[in-house]
């Protein structure tokens, strides 16, 4: 198990090696793969997370818990028959054991840039499952608009500076508009 307050350990994780995990911020934790390739399956998503979380790496998951996993420059996250930067920018879902986590795939692709650089066009892409993930933590079956999707989908590309960061509005039924 790691030691939350060291502030780097060395890790190894099968399929994904090697590791260093790092406090970043209060309880948050950032920890590094070698790049894992060209393609990465989301089948190979919930394995990595549930690996992290028996082996103590990240802390324990509870209904609160959403795990991003960022993916570098160059690799392409597939999800069933779809694809990063084809079919989508950004998704979440959870493990059938309730795991909740976002795989977030790099920017670097036209259709996921939404006219922004890659910095502003990761944290609206962020921001917008974060929002998803909260309100329908299982795709479909929480809030889901059958014409138009997620909170978020009727949304996309909405955006607005908060602080620093650049976030996508999202819908909202009570004002009938994206805030």
């Amino acid at each position: 198990m790691i030691d939350y307050g060291s502030s780097s350990s060395q890790i190894t994780i099968p399929a994904w090696t090697p590791g260093v995990c790092e406090k970043v911020e209060g309880d948050a934790l950032q920890i590094s793969f070698d790049a894992p390739g060209k393609t990465v399956q989301d089948s190979a998503i919930q394995p990595l997370l549930k690996s992290e979380l028996a082996g103590g790496t990240i802390p324990p998951a509870n209904a609160n818990s959403l795990y991003f996993v960022f993916l570098p420059p160059g690799t392409t996250v597939k999800q069933s028959s779809s694809a990063s930067c084809k079919d989508f920018c950004g998704y979440h879902d959870a493990t059938p054991d309730g795991i909740f986590y976002a795989a977030m795939p790099y920017p670097g692709c036209s259709g996921c840039m939404g006219g922004l650089t890659v910095l502003p066009a990761l944290t609206s892409t962020s921001s917008h499952e974060l929002c998803e993930a909260i309100t329908d933590p299982i795709p479909g079956q929480g809030w889901y608009d059958d014409n138009n999707g997620e909170i978020g989908d009727i949304c996309a590309w909405k955006t607005k500076q908060l602080g620093q960061y650049t976030v996508q509005l999202e819908w909202s039924n009570t004002a009938g508009t994206c805030i």
